[in-house]
């Protein structure tokens, strides 16, 4: 991996005045000059000379380093500047913790290197090394420059590595410019001395004090420091993508990171087609759907991105149909009847905190202990019976207003709908969602709550088992070459197997032997039946009046279930 130090401008990254240290680097260099001022004497006609290279060295590093490096006003009337530095990382870089006191940093191959190591995170941009120089009188005739090295993130023994090698670059050229070759060098073979293999290890925190006073290093405990290096890495990658030109994978237009979205997964699309694809699904209701358009992907949206794509109003109602979806997949929560606040229940009964109405949790009518729920196809049976016969005396007796009578067409319109919906699904044996089956195998999966269940005997499953144990086709195949819910033929079709209809839409009905009124019982149902007009319990078999059900049922009796 190369990690050599781009030249490349990083926005705002100078100014970070915590990186950077400028006022601690200031005062250190101003300490260097005040105890050297008397060395650094030279003859005014060298001293000319010295401040013509300089001038021209600076002007160079300029070119150069463009907004990576800023010149401050004099200090003393010598030339004051630093150079930021920032290495380019070629894909992430693991960050490790050395946990042991007194240990090397250096990353090695031994076992036990590896059993001192803690991961800590991956970063894809590391904070500035900062090179701060202060131009004497006598460089670069008889003097090197003051400088002082800043990296806030690393140990500050390595950072005393990179002042010897500085001082090492002077001696080699005496006389000669040497703050491009200073730069160059951390440019160029820095790195090396910090990483390897990719990886980069910090710590133990120990006390800096007995060091180079030119190198200013990491003076926090590894524990602030690494969060800082985190957030450093993402607003400099946030940084580089908005400047950067990107082609959107929904409308495959080009513009500029800024009036882009991008998603955790590391996709990116525009701001417009991403708002047009959040808001219709919010609209349509279909919130589970709000994934990462990328077909390969698929990744849940986060919800500062919802945020910031849906506005107020839709992120609102984003919030609403997500906790609506995340109750229904809760078997013990039901909805009250009444002004569908969600209720836990508590068994087969439960009571609603807004309202206080204690209702079933089976069928949602008003609670009744100890007997049987009325089964949908009575209910609906019943309200049928009575705007068929539409009795006068039932209600004038009532005194039925147009309120009412609005609620029980909607009540009858909804059993019809539900009806006309079990025809052609199947029930989530674990959230009761319809489901319906176009075409493919029988193993299906609850796009609600995620459960996996058998659309032949509608059992719950996990794998493929249960086909294979034979129990059921893992293809389902229909008679008369039609699928449940459809009328299309297909010519792959077999023509031994029925698809059996849920067994109340096949009911019978049975009159009340005192009152005449009908009830339905479905195949296969109870035959103890109770009259809901007059409360008579009779059974569906023999149409006899019932007294005592273990009596009338048994072995010597009735038949309690055909």
């Amino acid at each position: 991996m190369s990690g050599e130090p781009s030249s490349s401008a990083q926005p705002d990254e100078v100014g970070a005045g915590f990186w950077v240290a400028g006022d601690e680097a200031a005062a250190r260099l101003k300490a260097m000059l005040d105890e050297s001022r008397v060395e650094d004497e030279v003859s005014e006609e060298q001293f000319q000379v010295n401040n013509q290279i300089q001038e021209d060295e600076v002007l160079a590093l300029q070119a150069i380093y463009g907004d990576d490096m800023v010149i401050f006003d004099n200090m003393d009337g010598l030339r004051f500047f630093q150079i930021s530095l920032h290495y380019q990382l070629q894909g992430q870089i693991k960050v490790y913790l050395n946990v042991c006191p007194n240990e090397a940093t250096e990353t090695g191959d031994d076992e036990d290197d590896n059993d001192r190591l803690l991961y800590a995170c991956n970063l894809q941009h590391l904070p500035p090394v900062v090179l701060t120089c202060l131009l004497p009188g006598g460089y670069p005739s008889s003097c090197p420059p003051y400088f002082v090295v800043v990296a806030k993130w690393l140990d500050e023994p390595e950072v005393s590595r990179f002042c010897s090698v500085l001082d090492e670059i002077w001696t080699e050229l005496p006389g000669q410019e040497v703050v491009y070759r200073w730069a160059d060098w951390l440019c160029s073979s820095s790195w090396s001395c910090i990483a390897s293999d990719d990886q980069l290890v910090l710590g133990p925190d120990a006390n800096s004090t007995g060091g180079d006073e030119r190198a200013i290093g990491r003076s926090r405990i590894l524990d602030s420091t690494i969060p800082r290096m985190r957030d450093y890495s993402d607003e400099t990658a946030l940084q580089v993508f908005d400047q950067s030109i990107h082609e959107c994978g929904v409308c495959f237009g080009e513009d500029a990171g800024s009036n882009f979205v991008k998603l955790p997964c590391d996709h990116s699309f525009c701001v417009k087609c991403m708002e047009s694809y959040c808001s219709i699904h919010v609209k349509e209701g279909s919130v589970t759907r709000l994934t990462c358009p990328d077909t390969s992907c698929r990744s849940p949206l986060p919800p500062s991105a919802l945020r910031r794509l849906l506005g107020e109003d839709g992120y609102a109602r984003w919030e609403s149909l997500a906790l609506r979806r995340t109750l229904d997949t809760m078997p013990d929560v039901a909805y009250c009847p009444r002004c569908n606040a969600a209720c836990v229940a508590s068994g087969d009964d439960a009571q609603c905190s807004a309202c206080f109405f204690t209702f079933c949790a089976q069928c949602g009518d008003r609670r009744h202990v100890g007997g049987a729920c009325v089964l949908p196809e009575e209910k609906l049976a019943d309200l049928l019976e009575q705007q068929k016969q539409a009795r006068p005396s039932v209600r004038d007796l009532v005194n039925m207003s147009e309120e009412q009578e609005r609620l029980e067409q909607r009540k009858v319109e909804e059993l019809l709908s539900l009806r006309e919906v079990l025809r052609s699904t199947r029930q989530c044996p674990s959230c009761r969602m319809a489901i319906a089956k176009i075409e493919g195998c029988n193993k299906m999966v609850c796009h609600n709550c995620g459960q996996f269940f058998c659309y032949r005997c509608n059992r719950a499953i996990s794998g493929y088992q249960h086909f294979e144990n034979g129990e059921c086709g893992l293809f389902q195949r229909v008679g008369k070459g039609r699928f449940p819910g459809t009328m299309n033929s297909h010519p792959d079709l077999d023509e031994d197997v029925e698809i059996k209809e849920p067994g109340w839409i096949r009911a019978i009905r049975y009159p009340c032997p005192t009152c005449g009124r009908k009830r339905t019982k479905a195949a296969g149902g109870n035959n103890h039946l109770v009259c809901r007009e007059c409360r008579t319990q009779y059974c569906a078999l023999c149409f006899k009046r019932v007294w005592k059900a273990s009596e009338h049922y048994g072995l010597s009796g009735c038949q309690q279930n055909s």
